[in-house]
């Protein structure tokens, strides 16, 4: 048979490796366009997809082939650009994740539910007046908008042969599929009820409640909120729901957004003087914006150099050229001072966006980012998919940060897709930060990203004073503070000054041990030891949630003889409480920040100076501007470099500078204290002399020996089983195979080197038993090519087909 003329390319909502092909039948050809998800059939049931692109008989199919036709389309109007499905279809390439399930992410919440499936009239029926109808469906469908299959059914004596008669109508024009759906809530809503068609007589005249509700709504053309009905009609819900479920009544919503602020309370200043670099960095952009011209850049500015700054004048250059702009920052902790300095300079254009905001709030941003309302989008991760109309600008602040890099689902990177996105659009993309990744260095290095530089603080306020304590002198079992930084606490409080302490591990005690048999106190379900919190007297996972209270004795040894060792955020604030039992101390950690509200009060209350003492993890280690802080203190400045990851001197680095940089940003000059039991580890010693890129010599030289990225591609292949045997099975056919390619490719001078398979650093995590195989070769291409074959010929393997294979693309390496 004859390919029809109009085929749809779709991507369904599901685990499928491939697109598939439907016809359009003519009903809905012009009504049909990409990005708008319809409704197909799928073996026996129904899918959820969306078009991705139209053709007429696409050249790469089968002249013979018979193509199913779709069922109905489920949008009035695309909700995703073509821009953004380009941009989609690379990211299912690049990180070989399916193209459905990728646009599904982009999309939110919602997409994938298959509508309630019904049928209508068609004009065609309308104007015929009496057709043949054996079973009675066109009078039950008459005067209804759009009837459910099950409210059809309900509505007969009899079922048989009804999927035939509904057939045979929809085939001679007289009926039409139809979906029935719910529109996503939003924020500031009023839910409307207004009549769409007829209601049966004989149904209305049996009760009261629904004669008033039916005289309410013919008295009403505009429709009433179905608050007022519920004052005026008893029962008003159920029949509401009933008129609906008839297809004789319809909801809809009166848009009235509110916004919804994570910002902090900062001053609504002018614009402030730029300085000199500044003004070069700008003069070195704008081209790019007003010409619509690709370029990467880096932005390498130390902490306190006006970055932000930078940032809110190449937005405003964007809006000046009718363009949009997208910012992202890593941490939605990051967002909150952003946020305020942002929307006193775009107001309502602005569009904030992470995971925080209630959902309403999120379909309201999503929808008025679409229509162009909204043109500068400022976000955590997923906000690079951000529909912006037009955009003139991608800005990555922080963009070394391990938090763009999404460690479950669809693995990706934002700040490489971000980078894609600016190439595929023909604009800039700028990466800043005061401590770059490696990586960006070495291509700033290569002249692939075009360098700029903000070497000094504004009106030049000085580095702090870096002091490293040796705590292997400290005296005492367990050293949280030393008296170095305990005697610079109380000089800094009594001069007036804030302090932040910083300590990337929460809770009170790290684990609890046995002091018979060494037992420590182990999660369930994965394989890491319980964290205590006194708060609650809970031993807590931090990876599954689990949680229980601490036995009286072992579980291994039955003796009455746990132990707390180790402390964490918590542990930190007691000792400072105990030091100084007058200060007003902020702690901000996830034990203690719940909902977005939490850290935006805690952060106002350091801003306003009505706390002393802030203590916190990674949260607060970056881009937060706190003039009063006059001290920092590393509690444990080694916790990083304990990770099983060859980027732990970087990430320690990285780190550590950021929080430093907290310290001295107001008249008060900063002092840093870094306890430490190494010392003389090159990696602290870069801190202590702020050397940035001296560190980034020395590491990248030691990258370049060991052949390591970004010297090379890594990927991971994670390999998981509720069973360890399978795991291992699992993890040691997959390495075979990977091999066996490799091997291959290497007769064609293609270099892939494989490595493992080996337990992962979690060996068990939220009951699954973790294997992987690493893979590393030396070009993009290579690795694309190697990966591609792999898994083309792992589907066809028994024992990879009884585990779950992850695909992971630059991993992160500690999980």
């Amino acid at each position: 048979m004859k390919v029809p003329e109009a085929v749809a390319e779709i991507a369904l909502f599901k685990a499928l490796d491939k697109t598939l092909h439907y016809s359009i039948p003519d009903v809905l050809r012009q009504r049909t366009g990409p990005g708008m998800r319809v409704l197909v059939p799928l073996g026996r049931s129904e899918a959820v997809g969306m078009v991705l692109s139209l053709a007429e008989s696409p050249a790469d199919l089968p002249s013979d082939i018979q193509l199913r036709p779709l069922r109905t389309i489920l949008d009035e109007s695309p909700v995703l650009t073509e821009e953004l499905i380009r941009l989609c279809r690379w990211v299912s390439s690049y990180y070989f994740y399916p193209v459905g399930e990728v646009i599904q992410a982009v999309l939110q919440a919602g997409t994938a539910d298959v509508p309630q499936a019904g049928y209508r009239l068609t004009e065609a029926a309308m104007k015929a007046g009496d057709a043949e109808d054996p079973k009675g469906l066109l009078r039950i469908l008459r005067g209804r908008k759009c009837v459910a299959i099950a409210d059809i059914i309900s509505s007969m004596p009899s079922s048989r042969g009804l999927k035939k008669a509904l057939a045979d109508l929809e085939k001679a024009g007289f009926i039409e599929r139809c979906v029935r759906r719910s529109v996503p809530g939003g924020s500031g809503r009023t839910r409307i009820a207004r009549l769409a068609g007829a209601p049966d007589p004989k149904l209305v005249s049996r009760n009261s409640n629904l004669q008033a509700l039916v005289r309410l709504l013919e008295a009403s053309r505009e429709g009433l909120s179905i608050r007022d009905i519920r004052r005026m009609v008893g029962n008003a819900d159920y029949w509401i729901r009933k008129l609906g479920s008839l297809g004789v009544l319809e909801i809809a919503e009166q848009k009235e957004p509110q916004e919804f602020s994570c910002a902090q309370d900062l001053p609504c200043t002018p614009p402030p003087e730029l300085t000199e670099d500044q003004q070069e960095i700008l003069q070195r952009v704008l081209p790019c914006i007003r010409h619509a011209s690709f370029e990467s850049f880096m932005l390498f500015g130390i902490t306190g150099s006006g970055k932000t700054e930078v940032y809110l004048r190449l937005a405003k250059a964007a809006l000046d050229q009718e363009r949009g702009a997208i910012v992202l920052v890593p941490e939605i902790a990051l967002s909150t001072q952003m946020e305020a300095l942002f929307r006193h300079r775009f107001g309502d254009r602005l569009a904030v966006w992470h995971s925080a905001l209630p959902q309403g709030v999120r379909n309201d941003r999503r929808r008025e980012i679409f229509e162009g309302k909204r043109s500068v989008v400022l976000g955590a991760r997923s906000a690079v998919f951000m529909p912006v109309n037009n955009p003139g600008i991608i800005i990555v602040d922080e963009e070394h940060d391990s938090s763009y890099k999404q460690d479950d689902h669809l693995r990706y990177n934002a700040r490489d897709v971000a980078i894609m996105r600016a190439r595929m659009l023909g604009i800039p993309v700028v990466l800043g930060s005061a401590t770059p990744s490696l990586q960006t260095i070495r291509h700033s290095r290569l002249n692939r990203y075009r360098t700029l530089v903000l070497p000094r603080r504004i009106h030049d306020r000085p580095h702090p004073e870096m002091e490293v304590v040796d705590m292997r002198r400290e005296p005492g079992r367990t050293k949280v503070l030393s008296a170095r930084l305990k005697s610079s606490l109380l000089e800094t409080l009594e001069s007036g000054c804030q302090a932040l302490l910083f300590l990337n591990r929460r809770g009170f005690s790290t684990c609890f041990l046995c002091g018979v048999c060494g037992e420590a106190l182990q999660c369930t379900s994965c394989s890491v030891t319980l964290t205590y919190h006194r708060s609650d007297r809970r031993l807590r996972c931090h990876y599954c949630g689990f949680d229980t209270t601490v036995p009286d004795r072992c579980p291994a040894c039955g003796n009455a003889s746990l132990i707390p060792y180790g402390f964490g955020t918590e542990r930190v604030e007691a000792e400072v409480r105990r030091l100084l039992p007058e200060a007003r101390i902020v702690r901000i950690d996830r034990d203690t920040v719940t909902r977005a509200g939490d850290l935006v009060r805690f952060l106002d209350s350091v801003r306003s100076n009505r706390a002393d003492v802030l203590i916190g993890t990674q949260m607060v280690a970056k881009g937060h501007d706190f003039p009063n802080i006059a001290l920092v203190g590393v509690i444990n400045a080694d916790t990083a470099l304990q990770l099983p990851d060859f980027r732990a001197g970087e990430t320690t680095v990285q780190l550590l500078l950021q929080v430093a940089g907290r310290a001295g940003r107001g008249d008060t000059p900063g002092r840093v204290i870094l306890q430490t039991y190494n010392p003389g580890h090159y990696t602290l010693q870069s801190v202590l002399t702020m050397d940035y890129e001296g560190f980034c010599d020395r590491e990248l030289e030691s990258r370049s020996a060991l052949q390591y990225p970004p010297f090379t591609r890594f990927l991971r292949f994670l390999v998981t089983a509720s069973c360890e045997a399978q795991a291992c099975r699992g993890a040691a056919a997959l390495a075979a195979l990977c091999r066996t390619v490799a091997g291959e490719l290497r007769k064609s001078g293609r270099h892939i080197a494989v490595l493992g398979p080996s337990p992962a650093p979690l060996v068990k995590l939220k009951d699954r038993f973790r294997r992987h195989v690493f893979v590393k070769t030396w070009t993009n291409v290579d690795l694309q090519t190697f990966v591609e074959e792999v898994l083309r010929r792992a589907a066809k393997e028994p024992e990879l087909r009884r585990v779950q294979t992850v695909v992971d693309r630059d991993p992160s390496m500690n999980l």
